[in-house]
């Protein structure tokens, strides 16, 4: 067994929240999908990860190198756009 963590942002009424998410993955089993184990939403993100009881200061790091790197590739889609197709699938 082992974690893998994923972050990212959202603005909320032109606040920044910042989510974090620790997952419980299980390489043996290839048909299980990861399991989230805990989560944490925050305008801090010291206390999002605080929060989702992520403590580990390089695992912290990299979680903020990541919300950074994604920051540069976020697009906005307008989900009031009449020309908006919902898509479902597996992520």
């Amino acid at each position: 067994m082992e974690h893998v963590y994923s972050s990212y942002t959202k603005t909320i009424q032109n606040t920044t929240y910042y989510f974090v998410k620790k997952f419980l993955v299980i390489p043996e089993l290839k048909e299980v999908e990861p399991l989230l184990e805990s989560y944490g939403m925050h305008t801090d993100f010291d206390k999002a990860c605080e929060i989702a009881c992520i403590t580990d200061k390089s695992i912290k790091q990299s979680l903020l190198k990541e919300i950074d790197e994604k920051g540069a590739k976020t697009k906005v889609i307008d989900l009031n756009d009449q020309h908006f197709l919902r898509k479902t699938g597996s992520l």
